[in-house]
């Protein structure tokens, strides 16, 4: 049996149930796994204070763990709130994310001074604040003046209808070179980081910093943009609720996200008692 000491959960669909909270069973079994000296890792496109209530609710601070927040584009302790890791978007792919964003119909979203800025609203455009906690504003001249920021930005998201999210999506291949790398967490999401950054990446970089192997990690997800990590970790877990894509990718497929899909994960492949 391989020795796994480190699981890294994608918190929506995947840790949470569709009501938004954390099962008995899930808590239970995640406070075991950490007692007994395993590692859990929260890995989201959420931004980081997002992630945070939720890291605490799950006790990362008191076992010294780590999360990965803006799909990999930093990496916080929760033992001292310092960032292990961080790499924002270049000043010169800002602008072109931009233009792309809103050529393509989509609302312009973005994270500025603990909000979340859009550039107009449409049906979709609210759901990020409803996630995160973050409230949103309206703020098209602060989309406009990117460039004026002192701080380049971690992720950009555009949303909207599907259709038209994955007629942007399958239109990028190529479009902005190595400036930036584009997924989809949600249908309604198209999301933008720096090209050196995902969820993948992010656990290469935690796992050298930890001293583990590749071949010690599970990751669990549902969503486009745990393709990487779920091809990074040595055991790639895909929720029953996850996409076709994800799914043909993993190494096995759990139980739903609302089935406890996560409990057989800790029991039968970490080794923990429960």
């Amino acid at each position: 049996m391989t020795d796994y000491q480190m699981l890294v959960l994608d918190i929506d669909d995947t840790l949470m149930t569709s009501e938004n909270t954390i099962s008995d069973a899930t808590y239970q079994a995640l406070m075991k796994a950490q007692e007994q000296g395993k590692k859990v890792v929260l890995a989201s496109g959420r931004p980081t204070p997002s992630m945070i209530e939720t890291a605490k609710q799950l006790k990362l601070d008191h076992f010294d763990s780590y999360i990965i927040s803006f799909n990999g584009a930093a990496i916080t302790s929760m033992a001292d709130g310092q960032e292990l890791f961080s790499q924002r978007l270049e000043a010169e792919a800002q602008d072109d994310i931009v233009r792309y964003i809103q050529a393509k119909g989509l609302t312009v979203l973005t994270y500025m001074d603990d909000y979340v800025v859009m550039d107009k609203a449409n049906d979709y455009s609210h759901i990020e604040s409803q996630l995160t906690g973050i409230p949103d504003r309206y703020d098209p001249e602060a989309i406009a003046n990117l460039s004026q920021l002192a701080k380049a930005r971690m992720k950009f998201i555009g949303v909207g209808d599907p259709d038209l999210v994955a007629a942007a999506d399958a239109e990028l291949e190529g479009r902005f070179g190595e400036l930036t790398y584009a997924t989809t967490s949600k249908p309604y999401f198209l999301e933008f980081v720096h090209h050196q950054v995902s969820k993948g990446q992010a656990i290469k970089v935690l796992c050298q910093h930890l001293g583990l192997t590749l071949d010690q990690v599970i990751a669990c997800g549902d969503g486009n943009n745990d393709l990487t990590m779920i091809e990074t970790a040595g055991l790639g877990v895909a929720m029953a609720n996850a996409t076709p894509l994800l799914k043909e990718a993993a190494d096995h497929i759990t139980l739903s996200n609302d089935q406890d899909g996560l409990v057989p994960i800790i029991r039968d492949f970490m080794g923990v008692s429960l």
